[in-house]
């Protein structure tokens, strides 16, 4: 059985592939919203990226990441169910970094089918000015919360 650390090194080019439209799409997001909700992209098993989000429909017209991120993991587990997938990724705006304390920060959690899961989180703060300045990502590896290819 191959460690974490081993199976990122094998994985490495596959998770940056996915990771950085993610990152891209929410930083692009921050600085035209001021904020974004979960989203998501899949891996397939050829290369090819494709980015995701997911839709609520509320009464009152609202929705937050605690309505979208479920209907994200759901979107993804029915996915990987349906097709061939090398990996998965979601991106949410997290308050607090586990071991680093409260702050904002986008994080990117992958997952590959390989039975990886790893966390990256980018700091960020919004300047009196109104720009969003970026800090150094911390990169934890960590228990999978979408479950994809766990599924009886």
């Amino acid at each position: 059985m191959s460690t974490q650390a081993e199976i990122y090194a094998a994985v490495k080019g596959e998770l940056g592939a996915l990771a950085r439209p993610l990152f891209e799409k929410s930083e692009q997001l921050l600085r035209e919203r001021g904020d974004f909700l979960p989203h998501a992209a899949v891996l397939s098993p050829d290369g090819k990226v494709s980015l995701l989000g997911a839709m609520c429909i509320t009464g009152d017209g609202f929705a937050n990441s605690w309505h979208i991120r479920p209907m994200v993991h759901d979107g993804l587990r029915s996915m990987a169910n349906e097709r061939e997938l090398a990996a998965i990724g979601v991106a949410e705006r997290v308050d607090a970094i586990p071991g680093a304390g409260a702050m904002h920060a986008v994080k990117v959690l992958l997952e590959h089918q390989r039975g990886l899961a790893i966390a990256f989180f980018m700091p960020f703060a919004k300047s009196e000015t109104g720009e969003f300045n970026f800090g150094r990502m911390v990169t934890l590896f960590t228990e999978s919360e979408v479950n994809a290819w766990n599924q009886s």
